[in-house]
């Protein structure tokens, strides 16, 4: 259980790492954090969890951010977790993650209703998917490469 939860974690936050760094340049990074009002710092924020959870759309667009952060963090996620097994809820709670970070920072909590949320699950459902297996996939090989007996 404990290998499960840093996992979920390293990918979580390695997704989200990758994809804020190779949204912006180091320097606007920094000084949006350092000046950036909360209402801007919250767009941020929701851009770069759209961003992961929409591989499809930006590869149509040809943008690679997300194959890259979802990727990298499988991987490493898989590494950390040493069993193909444990992929599969850190996969699929990761994505979750993902999502309702993206829909609540986007939405807002006064706006959250449950029609709104099935909407925006139907309209990104392909996006969805191809995000499980961009981390469950490079997440079985991390595992297998360091599977125990």
């Amino acid at each position: 259980m404990k290998r499960t939860i840093i996992a979920l974690i390293i990918a979580f936050v390695t997704a989200v790492g990758i994809a804020s760094l190779q949204l912006m340049d180091l320097a606007t990074l920094l000084s949006v954090f350092e000046v950036g009002p909360i209402g801007d710092m919250m767009v941020l924020v929701s851009l770069i969890f759209e961003v992961v959870i929409s591989p499809w759309t930006l590869l149509m667009l040809s943008m690679y951010i997300p194959l890259a952060a979802l990727g990298v963090a499988g991987f490493l996620a898989g590494l950390i977790s040493k069993s193909p097994k444990r992929m599969l809820p850190v996969s699929l709670v990761a994505l979750l993650l993902f999502f309702l970070m993206y829909f609540l920072l986007n939405m807002g909590a006064g706006l959250l209703d449950f029609s709104s949320l099935l909407t925006e699950l139907q309209t990104r459902a392909i996006d969805l998917g191809i995000a499980f297996f961009l981390l469950f996939i490079p997440g079985i090989i991390g595992a297998i490469i360091r599977a125990e007996d």
